[in-house]
């Protein structure tokens, strides 16, 4: 992995947590945790499948970005995908988590025309 992409899939990771966070009202630490609380699990499970969306990392470099391995990974994606198929509020929620992530990011991004200018 190249030291560019490790940057962009750091600050990807960070926009993650702090979107999941942004949403639902629960710190970066309690995602990051180790408690298995349902509400805590939910967010780090969030914040997995997002970056499985949004980067080329494998289950693995996820995994480790969580202080987890690669199966909590597999079970965090596919209890995401499970959960927004059968509740609407836990589909309204994670939509509303991606819409977040998506404006952080966009915030990250350069102004081209600033970038022109300069």
């Amino acid at each position: 992995m190249s030291s560019k992409s490790y940057i962009n899939d750091h600050v990807r990771f960070r926009t993650a947590i702090q979107a999941v966070s942004n949403v639902t009202g629960i710190k970066r630490e309690h995602i990051l945790g180790r408690r298995r609380l349902r509400r805590y699990a939910d967010a780090r499970q969030m914040a997995m499948q997002i970056l499985r969306q949004s980067t080329k990392l494998n289950l693995t470099d996820i995994g480790r970005l969580f202080d987890r391995d690669h199966s909590t990974v597999i079970h965090a994606t596919n209890s995401v995908k499970n959960l927004i198929g059968i509740s609407d509020d836990y589909r309204d929620e994670f939509n509303q988590i991606l819409g977040e992530y998506d404006r952080l990011m966009k915030e990250l991004q350069p102004d081209p025309i600033e970038v022109i200018a300069e």
